[in-house]
């Protein structure tokens, strides 16, 4: 049995249509994290992100985010007061929001921090280390891939 022309056409459209159908329907239930959740208020602040990281950038000694074996260290700069140092270090997951984790940050005299590994999962990671000495604020950002 032939099949005409026209009917191999509406066939066609037909199988389009359905599978564009299906394409949408699989998208729009999809779970899309977002990098933050009030990301309006940080694009606000994000001219002051980027005066911390200029400013880091400036310094003579750069902070130091080293991944060892069984722990994650943080090097800060020399030329700060130990005791001057605070922030945050947060430990930022992009394929699973809920596994993101915060430091304080609380060096010892050596200007060091670690962080034991037993928090983190296999795979990439994204540090940012939001850090002030002395009513001056810095900013550094590394990534991690921790195996």
């Amino acid at each position: 049995m032939k099949i005409s022309w026209g009917i191999k056409i509406a066939a066609s459209y037909i199988l389009f249509i359905a599978g564009v159908l299906i394409m949408v329907f699989v998208f729009m239930n999809q779970d899309v994290p977002l990098v933050t959740d009030n990301y309006y208020a940080e694009g606000l602040e994000y001219q002051n992100k980027i005066d911390k990281i200029n400013r880091a950038n400036q310094l003579e000694e750069q902070l130091q985010i080293i991944n060892q074996q069984d722990e994650i260290k943080f090097i800060f700069p020399k030329q700060f007061d130990y005791k001057s140092l605070g922030g945050k270090i947060q430990f930022y997951r992009p394929s699973d929001p809920s596994k993101d984790f915060v430091v304080d940050i609380n060096t010892d005299s050596s200007h060091t921090q670690f962080v034991a590994r037993q928090k983190f999962i296999k795979g990439i990671w994204k540090v940012k280390v939001d850090w002030e000495s002395n009513s001056n604020y810095y900013y550094n950002e590394k990534i991690l891939m921790l195996n």
